[in-house]
């Protein structure tokens, strides 16, 4: 019976102690959703449009006109509302952010080595 006490005694302390160490669990996904890929593929073109990853040197980058950006938002599916919203979840989520950059090098290499 002694031992039973202290078991379930020490249980409840180490249950105790573990809990505010479970609350600083980061439950984010690591994982990009749809809308994720989406956002990659739009900021990708986006870059590359405008002139920001030619390889030509003395290239001068283009400010594309919202007729130009938005028909880029329509061409990957996405509305300007999710776009915003996706750029404020990324402020809140660097870690989500830098999974996101990863996807936009990868299509910029792939635009670069078929040439367009």
């Amino acid at each position: 019976m002694m031992k039973l006490t202290r078991f379930c005694r020490n249980l409840f302390f180490y249950l105790l102690l573990c809990l505010p160490i479970a609350g600083c669990y980061d439950e984010t996904s690591t994982v990009l959703d749809k809308d994720d890929i989406r956002f990659a593929g739009f900021y990708s073109d986006y870059l590359h449009y405008s002139g920001v990853t030619a390889v030509k040197e003395g290239t001068v980058p283009v400010v594309l006109d919202s007729a130009d950006i938005n028909a880029l938002l329509a061409r990957h599916a996405l509305t300007r509302d999710k776009a915003e919203r996706k750029i404020y979840a990324y402020k809140l989520n660097p870690e989500r952010w830098q999974l996101v950059l990863e996807q936009v090098r990868l299509h910029i290499r792939q635009q670069q080595s078929s040439g367009q």
